[in-house]
Parts: C-alpha cells; sequence; structure tokens
C-alpha cells in the first residue's frame, strides 16, 4: 500500500514571504540603532531611488485655470484644475480665509481612499481656512472622487509595476504639484515652506512628499503608520501597491523609518485610539522609535504626536492640534482657533467642489505610454538578460528530488508523486507518469493544479495516451510551481474584503521585496528541469497564468522541442490594453516591458511555440484578425481552438514530425 501523502501546504508562500520581510525589517532595525544619522541618509537616498524620473515627469507646464468660486461658514474656495503629469489634471479645492487678502500660509492636505467631497477631508478643511490658513485639497487616482477610470489602486496600480515604475508616483506626484500651483498664487506665503497632512493613504502620500521634497517644512500624517512586522506579516493585511514600492521591504524600510528619515523638519504624529485599521498599540511603537530617531539627530523638540479617541479618521480636534502645532513650529501669531464641535460644520454639496477633470489621462493611460516608448528599444533577450530577470544564479546546487510514494501503476504507466526545494523555504509538488514505452514527453503547467487537467480521463490523459493499448504514449510531468495547486495560499481573513485576495497580498509584498511571485516561479520552473533534464521530443504546455513562465523556462533552456499556450496572456502590454485585470495580481513580472515582451521572448525559444485562444488583460479571447496579424515564422497564433483541436495538436506535436 503506497504511504498516505502529506497535506498540501497552504501556508508555505506566505511564511516564506514573511520570513524574508522579516529579515529585512530587523536588520534595517540594527542599522538605525548602530547609527540612526547614517541610516535616515540612507533611508531618504533609497526612497527618493524608488520613484525613478518622478521629477521630470512634473516638470512641464501646470495649464492652470480656475473652475468656480463659492463661499462658506467662515471661508471661501476655489475648484482649480492644473496639470500633475502631462495631460493629467488635479481636481483641487483651494479653501481660504473669507476675509483678507493675505498671505495665507499653505496647508496641503491629502486625501486618502475616498474623495475629498467626505467629512475626513471637508471639515479639516473648513477648519484650516477659519483658522487662517490656505489649504489645498484633491482627489487621489480612482476610488470615490472624479478621477476614477483608469485608476484603480489595485487593477492600474500593480500594472505600474510592469513597465518598473510604482503607481505611488501619480498620488505623491499631485501633491507635489499642488505646492508648485500654490507658489504661483500672490495670496499663498511660502516664506515658511509648506504643511502636508492627511489621513490613512492621504497622510502616507503627506510623508512621501516629505520624503522627495524639501520646501515640506512640517508634516502631520493621520491614522496611517503601523508596524509592517504586525500589519504585514502578522496579520496579512492587503495594502495597496502605491505603498508597496519595488525595493521599501526588500530595504526593510518600516513606516518610523521613513518619519525618521524626515528630521529634523517638524513632525506631527495624529492618530486614534479606535483605529480599525493602524492598530494604536503599532503607532505608539512606531512613536517611540520616532522618537529615538529625532533625539539621535538633536531634534527631539521637532517631534510630537497626538492620541485622539477616534477611530480611522481625520477630526475637527485632530485639526485643532493640527493647527496649535503649526504655529508654534512656524513661530506664527498665535491667534485664536475656532470651534472644534462638528455641530459648527457642515458639508458643502458635491456639485459645489467638483472640477470635472479630464479623465482620459490616468494611470493606465500614462503606463501604456511609458510601454510604448520602451517597446521600441526591446531586443530580442538573451539568457543572461531572462536570469537577471528571474534573478537566477547558475552556481545554486540542483535540488534533489524526494519521493513522496512508491508509485503506482495504472493500466500502462507508472505514476509517482514527488517534492523537491526549489530554495530554502520552498517545496514543488510534481506527479510523473511514466511509460517503458513511451517516445515523447509532456511537461505541464497550470496555475489551477498540476493534474486539473487529468481529471475523468481529461486533456492530459488523452493527450499521453493513458488508455491507448495500441496507439503511441507518452510520459507525463507536472507541477506545482509556488502559490499554484496544492500550495496555492489560503485566504487570510484581512482578504475576505473586495479588494482582497492572497493574489494581490503577496503580489504586492513580493515586489516590494524584489522577490515577486512570478520571478520565484520562473526559478521554480529552472530547478524543475535541473531535477528532471529535458528529453528529447518534450513539450511543454501551459494553461492560463502558467503561459509566461512557460514561455521563460523554455527561452532559458532552448531544450523543448515545442511549446503551446493555452488561454495565456497574449502579451504583457495586452495587460495594459484593457479596463479590468482579470490575471492574478502575483502575475505581474516587475520592469520585465523596460526589456522585452512574451510575443519577442517565444521567438528566442528555439523550437515552435503555438499561442491557443490568446487573451487580452480583461482575459477574453484575441479576435481572429488580430491573432493573424500577429503571426510570426515559428509562432503560431490560433483563435477559436476547441478541445478535440487542442488534443489534435498535441498529439501531433508528441507523436509525429514536427512541422
Amino acid at each position: 500500500m503506497n504511504t498516505p501523502l502529506p497535506a498540501p501546504d497552504r501556508h508555505m508562500l506566505r511564511r516564506h514571504i514573511a520570513d524574508l520581510g522579516l529579515a529585512a525589517l530587523d536588520q534595517t532595525y540594527r542599522r538605525f540603532a548602530a547609527d540612526p544619522v547614517a541610516a535616515t541618509s540612507w533611508t531618504r537616498a533609497q526612497f527618493r531611488a524608488y520613484h525613478g524620473d518622478l521629477h521630470e515627469s512634473l516638470g512641464g507646464p501646470l495649464h492652470a485655470r480656475t473652475v468656480s468660486r463659492g463661499e462658506g461658514p467662515g471661508f471661501r474656495y476655489e475648484n482649480v484644475l492644473f496639470e500633475s503629469h502631462p495631460g493629467w489634471e488635479v481636481n483641487a479645492t483651494l479653501y481660504l480665509p473669507a476675509t483678507g487678502e493675505g498671505p495665507f500660509p499653505p496647508v496641503v492636505v491629502s486625501v486618502g481612499h475616498s474623495g475629498k467631497q467626505f467629512v475626513n477631508y471637508q471639515f479639516p478643511c473648513h477648519y484650516f481656512a477659519r483658522a487662517g490658513f490656505a489649504a489645498i485639497i484633491f482627489d487621489p487616482p480612482g476610488m470615490a472622487g472624479e478621477k476614477q477610470p483608469g485608476n484603480d489602486h489595485f487593477d492600474d496600480g500593480v500594472r505600474c509595476h510592469l513597465t518598473g515604475d510604482t503607481s505611488g508616483r501619480y498620488f505623491v506626484g499631485d501633491t507635489l504639484r499642488a505646492m508648485d500651483y500654490l507658489a504661483t498664487r500672490a495670496d499663498i506665503d511660502t516664506r515658511h515652506g509648506f504643511a502636508c497632512t492627511g489621513v490613512s493613504g492621504g497622510g502616507h502620500s503627506s510623508i512621501y512628499a516629505a520624503l522627495l521634497d524639501d520646501r515640506v517644512t512640517a508634516v502631520a500624517p493621520s491614522c496611517c503608520v503601523t508596524r509592517m512586522g504586525s500589519i504585514m506579516y502578522e496579520r496579512n493585511y492587503s495594502c495597496c501597491p502605491e505603498t508597496m514600492m519595488q525595493g521599501r521591504l526588500r530595504d526593510g524600510l518600516d513606516d518610523a523609518h521613513l518619519l525618521g528619515a524626515i528630521a529634523p523638519r517638524p513632525l506631527l504624529l495624529l492618530y486614534g485610539q479606535g483605529d480599525e485599521v493602524f492598530h494604536a498599540e503599532d503607532t505608539r511603537q512606531a512613536a517611540a522609535d520616532v522618537r529615538t530617531y529625532y533625539a539621535a539627530q538633536g531634534a527631539a523638540e521637532q517631534f510630537s504626536a497626538f492620541e485622539d479617541t477616534c477611530g480611522h479618521a481625520y477630526t475637527l480636534a485632530q485639526a485643532r492640534e493640527f493647527c496649535l502645532w503649526l504655529q508654534r513650529v512656524w513661530q506664527l501669531p498665535a491667534g485664536a482657533l475656532p470651534s472644534d464641535d462638528p455641530k459648527d460644520y457642515a458639508l458643502l454639496p458635491v456639485e459645489s467642489i467638483s472640477c470635472h477633470p479630464n479623465q482620459q489621462v490616468n494611470m493606465r493611460s500614462l503606463t501604456r505610454r511609458r510601454a510604448d516608448d520602451l517597446a521600441a528599444q526591446h531586443a530580442a533577450p538573451t539568457v543572461e538578460r531572462l536570469r537577471a530577470q528571474a534573478q537566477l544564479d547558475p552556481a545554486t546546487p540542483a535540488p534533489q528530488p524526494v519521493a513522496l510514494n512508491a508509485g503506482q501503476r495504472t493500466w500502462f504507466h507508472d505514476w509517482r508523486e514527488w517534492v523537491f526545494a526549489s530554495e530554502p523555504g520552498i517545496t514543488v509538488p510534481v506527479s510523473t507518469v511514466t511509460c517503458p514505452d513511451a517516445t515523447a514527453t509532456l511537461w505541464h503547467l497550470d496555475a489551477a493544479g498540476r493534474l486539473t487537467l487529468a481529471q475523468r480521463g481529461g486533456l492530459l490523459m488523452q493527450a499521453i495516451g493513458h488508455l491507448d493499448r495500441n496507439g503511441p504514449q507518452a510520459n507525463l510531468l507536472a507541477a506545482d510551481l509556488r502559490g499554484w495547486g496544492e500550495t496555492a495560499p489560503a485566504t487570510s481573513p484581512y482578504e475576505n474584503v473586495s479588494w482582497g485576495s492572497p493574489d494581490r497580498t503577496l503580489g504586492y509584498v513580493g515586489i516590494s521585496l524584489d522577490a515577486a511571485v512570478e520571478t520565484g516561479r520562473i526559478r521554480d520552473a529552472w530547478q524543475l528541469q535541473r531535477t528532471w533534464p529535458v528529453q528529447p521530443r518534450t513539450v511543454l504546455h501551459a494553461v492560463g497564468a502558467a503561459g509566461p513562465v512557460a514561455l521563460h523556462l523554455a527561452a532559458l533552456t532552448r531544450a523543448f522541442s515545442a511549446v503551446v499556450l493555452h488561454d495565456a496572456p497574449a502579451s504583457y502590454a495586452d495587460l495594459l490594453a484593457t479596463a479590468e485585470l482579470a490575471w492574478p495580481h502575483d502575475l505581474i513580472l516587475p520592469g520585465v516591458l523596460r526589456h522585452y515582451d512574451l510575443p519577442l521572448l517565444a521567438t528566442t525559444t528555439g523550437c515552435p511555440v503555438h499561442w491557443l485562444n490568446p487573451r487580452d488583460g480583461a482575459g477574453q479571447p484575441l479576435p481572429a484578425d488580430e491573432c493573424a496579424r500577429r503571426h510570426r515564422p515559428g509562432v503560431h497564433w490560433h483563435h477559436g481552438v476547441n478541445f478535440d483541436a487542442h488534443l489534435a495538436l498535441l498529439r501531433k506535436l508528441l507523436y509525429t514530425n514536427l512541422p
């Protein structure tokens, strides 16, 4: 009797990611403990590097114009449009004191995952204007504001990584350009610089703006500071891609480190005792670290913290504390402050603060434009380029497979289950189905599970002649690379929300760790062929999201006789061409479009490549005419292929002369 197989490890990938992340955090905390001054300087340099050519991208004309004006109790306001990235319009509302010509000290209020029309944003801005400040506020990309199409934080945000960019450039870019706009106005007093504040994601934008621009001289983030070890690696909270820029978690940069790097500029940390997202106990610990980092730079008096009684919110109590603090650090006249009783405030109607920005230019359109510019420089990738993309070291020892059972004869084939360690912490389950009379081998990769297409005598069984007494027969090798099939991560409690899923959490965190899940899968596949060397007449078959990994394996080895991709992405550029992204977010290979795309990669495999029913970014088949247009010698695009035609092609490639 065969030994029972071990239970699938549904926590392997999450545990692996957490181990990498916690080790990086520990190293950086040690760096800060050893030399806080040098560590904060290093942090600023690293953070600016994550944003690449952001400042150059923001260097164009503002094209500012006023859309409308209005008044409220104790304030007046202007709705204005100006450009951040070229063609990208920021829909800003500038709140000013009701009387006086100024100039007024400026406060830039970045909105979080919401819209500027809601109470968390209107009431603080009303308060700031009543207190004598000029407060400018604007919607973030996507969410509940005026800039939704093409700006989904998740679908459009993660796709920015294809061109090697962070979606954060489109959030913090608006904050930086708001300062550019305010600096053009005679009624704004910039002698003290700019103050930045905001709640949740708006707090992050405030922090990031301070790290990227020294014009920010006072920072007050609200309800956004935590400890990554807690929220990310213990609770598995699904954060947004814009905070997970590539390299940040690799460098072990916790929120406390980013805040410490703002020193010696004044910093006020606002948070709520009942915050349901960023727990107060984590924020308190972060605050203690920040206080240490400020003290090490001789700026202990420049750091303050205010613990509110609220939840995840920017309250009028926080607004009052902010104004008192800003009067002190900017040495402004200590005038009487307005009431902080919510009953004394009323929301303006949404229509009165709407700006109607151009929505044709957005994260996705700008990423597509960057991808098009990069495509003009593409060249067929060399093996060295592919190894670099996959972070693959040829000196890595080949793994030794471990048999999980003694094997079982079924009709004409011997079934056996294996596992091998691709790298520390990552194991890959493998099924081999072998026949002494086999004349060919079929390799199979499928994100849905290595034997999904074998069930009930499915495609794989028919392709290898599992029940064919007299017909040709082939061997089968099928593997679950990390995060697929038996190793697909279990859903964590925090991922049971509309924006959450394991592929999103691990996709974003993996990219930020510079350990992208898809990069690891390519290494798994490479280790697979080192464990079971590719034999003559071996066809590599992949389904759906496994297609890109299969192409990379074929190009790295140039050992397969043919590659067949079914329902796979047609290209990385196609992932950018649709409003919807129907593919798992951990499929994203960061920076790949800086060098090549899948069709060009297919030309380097040294064998025929067949794309059956190739799919676009929304998961829809490419039209027949588009498949015909893409056809190249050795790279065949097939439209409308049914099961019988699919099986016939596999059997032809396995058992007859190759074309």
